[in-house]
């Protein structure tokens, strides 16, 4: 064989050599596509599951934020209520100071009365004293007389 029948034949066996391990190349990057592929599948479906999970999600927290809404309102009601009674009771209880406020100023204004005329008080309380003892003797004289 000669040089030239050698370099082909060397040739032909680099070529093919070449072609087994492009082959062998194509069919790792199809498996690996294919992988790819699979992954790429499994990933959309997590996804449109989070997704959908996600919606619920949504959808729960705007019925509950409904309900919440509903209920504020509904309270709402009761708020102002508490409020007009606490108003009532705050007006009743302004009322009741004003009127413990006189009771006290007629009460101190009483006593002041009282001990300014105390003594003239003391002597109308010894001359009602006197006239009724008086009144008692004198029915009983006029009993007296009436039985004799």
């Amino acid at each position: 064989m000669t040089w030239m029948e050698i370099s082909a034949v060397s040739s032909a066996i680099a070529f093919i050599v070449l072609v087994v391990f492009a082959v062998r190349m194509l069919i790792t990057a199809k498996r690996m596509l294919q992988q790819l592929s699979d992954t790429v599948a499994q990933t959309e479906q997590h996804v449109a599951k989070a997704t959908e999970e996600a919606e619920q999600l949504l959808k729960q927290a705007g019925q509950l934020t409904e309900e919440v809404h509903l209920q504020v309102l509904a309270l709402e009601s009761t708020v102002q209520s508490i409020e007009k009674t606490g108003a009532a009771i705050g007006d009743v209880a302004s009322v009741l100071r004003k009127g413990a406020r006189m009771m006290s100023e007629s009460l101190h204004g009483a006593e002041r009365v009282v001990h300014t005329h105390q003594k003239r008080i003391e002597d109308v309380m010894e001359w009602a004293t006197t006239g009724y003892e008086l009144w008692q003797r004198w029915q009983a004289n006029r009993k007296a007389k009436s039985d004799h």
